[in-house]
């Protein structure tokens, strides 16, 4: 026999999702709009903004996996993933309890295409119970639960689609990544939206570094993975202060003119234009404002900017 590279397991079967038509799609996205007047599932932070956010708070960290969106369940009904941004959405088979797809449910999940993967991240509602605002720690005990009691791995009904649970860490963990990735998304215990910070690629390792002492400065709780069951304890540590390296020039806060260009994959995230030189991106806090900007069709957007010398970052204000 000829040596060969091959893995000599059998081959899974390939994974086709089927997209939803436009009846079952706009079904899905008018329930999850109107589950509450804010349903973003992230927003994005700039470095400096975040580094603040996470001082002695309660975070959780996990890397990206492909789009996130909402899985959801209604009654009568197939269980769909529909995009975050409500563009586009797949009937998603698998086996369930009765009581999730009898009642609604509506969970945080990221689709990866490529790889065949469905990662379950985060829980709203489930069988008809609002879990939105409890704690997250809670949420994730829930979301675990699901997993092992109400969920069922079907090879058969899943065609090659892979399901797992998250696994999140504690936030105290980044210092020891070896690797450190462009974008991260991080979990607070009692906030609505996860935070996508992205790493600048002109930000050299004194900005990596202060995002890990940030980290290593927080408050860290015992963390329940949905995996082992195993609680993780890490030390606190005395926290840094930003050198001068991380601290930005200072810039006026007059209100000024710019072109706003709608980020392809996330939500409320517009990179700025001003004069045609690129000024970083801005993200929208403001529900209205989100509403209103999200409203335009074209992909460039006047608007007016400010700085926002707290957070080190510009913010858009109004529409013009």
């Amino acid at each position: 026999m000829e040596p060969s590279l091959r893995s000599s397991s059998v081959k899974s079967t390939e994974c086709k999702l089927k997209r939803t038509d436009p009846v079952l799609h706009e079904t899905i996205q008018r329930f999850v709009e109107n589950l509450s007047d804010d349903m973003r599932i992230s927003q994005y932070a700039d470095i400096h903004f975040a580094i603040k956010q996470l001082e002695n708070r309660r975070w959780y960290f996990l890397s990206p996996n492909g789009l996130t969106g909402y899985l959801v369940c209604l009654p009568n009904l197939p269980i769909v993933w529909i995009d975050e941004q409500f563009k586009r959405s797949f009937k998603i088979q698998m086996r369930v309890s009765k009581p999730v797809y009898e009642k609604n449910s509506i969970m945080i999940a990221s689709l990866n295409i490529g790889d065949s993967l469905l990662r379950i991240e985060d829980v709203w509602l489930l069988a008809g119970k609002m879990m939105r605002g409890t704690p997250f720690t809670q949420r994730l005990d829930t979301l675990h639960e699901f997993f092992t009691l109400q969920y069922k791995f079907d090879s058969l009904l899943q065609q090659g689609l892979r399901i797992d649970l998250a696994t999140y860490k504690s936030l105290n963990e980044i210092k020891d990544l070896e690797h450190f990735p462009n974008m991260l998304v991080v979990q607070g215990e009692d906030n609505k939206r996860r935070l996508r910070i992205q790493i600048p690629k002109e930000f050299p390792g004194p900005t990596v570094s202060t995002v890990k002492t940030a980290s290593a400065s927080a408050t860290a709780p015992a963390v329940k993975t949905p995996t082992s069951g195993a609680k993780v304890k890490t030390p606190t540590q005395t926290k840094v202060p930003l050198s001068k390296q991380e601290i930005p020039e200072t810039k006026s806060s007059k209100a000024e003119e710019a072109i706003a260009i709608p980020h392809p994959e996330y939500p409320d995230t517009y990179e700025l234009l001003v004069n045609g030189v690129k000024k970083g991106y801005a993200a929208i806090q403001d529900i209205d404002l989100s509403k209103r900007l999200r409203s335009f069709t074209q992909k460039e957007i006047r608007v007016k900017i400010e700085w926002n010398s707290e957070f080190s970052m510009y913010e858009i204000c109004d529409i013009i």
